[in-house]
Protein backbone atom coordinates (compact mmCIF):
# COMPACT_ATOMS: atom_id res chain seq x y z
CA UNK A 1 0.00 0.00 0.00
CA UNK A 2 2.99 2.09 1.15
CA UNK A 3 4.61 1.76 -2.62
CA UNK A 4 1.32 2.81 -4.17
CA UNK A 5 1.14 6.33 -2.63
CA UNK A 6 4.89 6.89 -2.80
CA UNK A 7 3.97 6.02 -6.54
CA UNK A 8 1.11 8.35 -6.78
CA UNK A 9 3.01 10.63 -5.35
CA UNK A 10 5.88 10.43 -7.89
CA UNK A 11 3.65 10.99 -10.45
CA UNK A 12 1.78 13.99 -9.19
CA UNK A 13 5.25 15.77 -8.78
CA UNK A 14 6.63 14.45 -12.17
CA UNK A 15 3.87 15.86 -13.99
CA UNK A 16 3.12 19.27 -12.09
CA UNK A 17 6.98 20.36 -11.92
CA UNK A 18 7.09 19.21 -15.96
CA UNK A 19 3.99 20.34 -17.15
CA UNK A 20 5.32 23.96 -15.14
CA UNK A 21 8.61 24.01 -16.84
CA UNK A 22 7.13 23.15 -20.29
CA UNK A 23 4.97 26.14 -19.88
CA UNK A 24 8.21 28.37 -18.97
CA UNK A 25 9.54 26.75 -22.63
CA UNK A 26 6.69 27.39 -24.70
CA UNK A 27 6.86 30.69 -25.04
CA UNK A 28 10.82 30.63 -25.65
CA UNK A 29 10.09 28.26 -28.70
CA UNK A 30 7.12 30.36 -30.08
CA UNK A 31 9.64 33.04 -30.23
CA UNK A 32 12.93 31.07 -30.10
CA UNK A 33 14.67 34.62 -31.80
CA UNK A 34 14.30 36.61 -28.89
CA UNK A 35 15.85 34.22 -26.50
CA UNK A 36 18.49 33.67 -29.06
CA UNK A 37 19.16 37.71 -28.75
CA UNK A 38 19.10 37.40 -25.20
CA UNK A 39 22.14 34.50 -24.94
CA UNK A 40 23.61 36.12 -27.63
CA UNK A 41 23.68 39.53 -25.70
CA UNK A 42 24.13 38.05 -22.26
CA UNK A 43 27.02 35.84 -22.75
CA UNK A 44 28.73 36.99 -26.01
CA UNK A 45 28.93 33.55 -27.49
CA UNK A 46 29.01 34.63 -31.08
CA UNK A 47 27.96 31.35 -33.45
CA UNK A 48 27.13 29.24 -30.22
CA UNK A 49 24.30 31.66 -29.39
CA UNK A 50 21.73 29.45 -31.56
CA UNK A 51 22.55 25.79 -30.42
CA UNK A 52 23.26 27.04 -26.69
CA UNK A 53 19.40 28.57 -27.20
CA UNK A 54 18.17 25.80 -28.93
CA UNK A 55 19.39 23.32 -26.69
CA UNK A 56 18.34 25.13 -23.32
CA UNK A 57 14.88 25.49 -25.66
CA UNK A 58 14.66 21.32 -25.70
CA UNK A 59 15.80 20.70 -22.02
CA UNK A 60 12.42 23.18 -21.26
CA UNK A 61 10.05 21.60 -23.71
CA UNK A 62 10.70 18.23 -24.69
CA UNK A 63 12.69 16.89 -21.87
CA UNK A 64 10.14 17.87 -19.06
CA UNK A 65 7.57 16.08 -21.95
CA UNK A 66 9.38 13.34 -21.78
CA UNK A 67 9.38 13.28 -17.88
CA UNK A 68 5.70 13.82 -18.23
CA UNK A 69 5.13 10.81 -19.90
CA UNK A 70 7.92 8.66 -17.99
CA UNK A 71 10.30 8.24 -20.56
CA UNK A 72 13.64 8.21 -19.67
CA UNK A 73 12.89 10.31 -16.82
CA UNK A 74 16.42 9.95 -15.08
CA UNK A 75 18.24 11.50 -17.81
CA UNK A 76 15.65 13.32 -19.11
CA UNK A 77 15.27 15.09 -15.73
CA UNK A 78 19.79 15.60 -15.23
CA UNK A 79 19.43 17.54 -18.57
CA UNK A 80 16.66 19.91 -17.50
CA UNK A 81 18.01 20.17 -13.56
CA UNK A 82 21.62 21.00 -15.45
CA UNK A 83 20.05 24.35 -17.60
CA UNK A 84 18.34 25.22 -14.40
CA UNK A 85 21.78 25.34 -12.86
CA UNK A 86 23.26 27.01 -15.98
CA UNK A 87 20.12 29.81 -15.57
CA UNK A 88 20.96 30.12 -12.57
CA UNK A 89 24.50 30.20 -11.64
CA UNK A 90 26.36 31.82 -14.89
CA UNK A 91 22.51 33.72 -16.48
CA UNK A 92 21.17 34.92 -12.96
CA UNK A 93 23.97 35.22 -10.22
CA UNK A 94 27.42 35.33 -12.80
CA UNK A 95 25.94 38.13 -16.07
CA UNK A 96 22.98 39.81 -13.99
CA UNK A 97 24.24 39.49 -10.48
CA UNK A 98 20.17 38.75 -9.95
CA UNK A 99 19.23 38.77 -6.03
CA UNK A 100 17.49 35.55 -4.75
CA UNK A 101 14.00 36.41 -5.27
CA UNK A 102 14.95 35.72 -9.47
CA UNK A 103 16.68 33.63 -9.65
CA UNK A 104 14.43 31.58 -7.04
CA UNK A 105 12.23 29.49 -9.33
CA UNK A 106 14.77 28.24 -11.55
CA UNK A 107 17.00 26.52 -8.44
CA UNK A 108 13.23 24.95 -7.30
CA UNK A 109 12.64 23.67 -10.62
CA UNK A 110 16.86 22.60 -10.69
CA UNK A 111 16.06 20.57 -7.18
CA UNK A 112 12.76 18.69 -7.94
CA UNK A 113 14.54 17.42 -11.71
CA UNK A 114 17.72 16.74 -9.78
CA UNK A 115 15.32 14.41 -7.29
CA UNK A 116 13.58 12.72 -10.48
CA UNK A 117 17.25 12.32 -11.82
CA UNK A 118 18.09 10.38 -8.90
CA UNK A 119 14.72 8.29 -7.78
CA UNK A 120 13.44 7.84 -11.05
CA UNK A 121 9.80 8.35 -12.21
CA UNK A 122 8.11 5.33 -10.39
CA UNK A 123 6.31 2.93 -11.38
CA UNK A 124 3.14 4.72 -13.28
CA UNK A 125 4.51 5.85 -16.67
CA UNK A 126 3.31 5.63 -20.25
CA UNK A 127 5.95 2.25 -20.32
CA UNK A 128 4.22 0.90 -17.36
CA UNK A 129 1.15 1.03 -19.30
CA UNK A 130 2.62 -1.85 -21.55
CA UNK A 131 4.00 -4.24 -18.73
CA UNK A 132 2.64 -7.28 -17.77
Amino acid sequence: MRLMWEDLALLFLRVSVSAMMLMHGVGKLADPGSFVNLIEMSLRTGPLSVPLAYLSILAETLFPALVILGVLVRVSALISAINMLVAVFVFHILIKGDPFLAWEKAALYAVVFLYLAMVGGGRYTILGAFRV
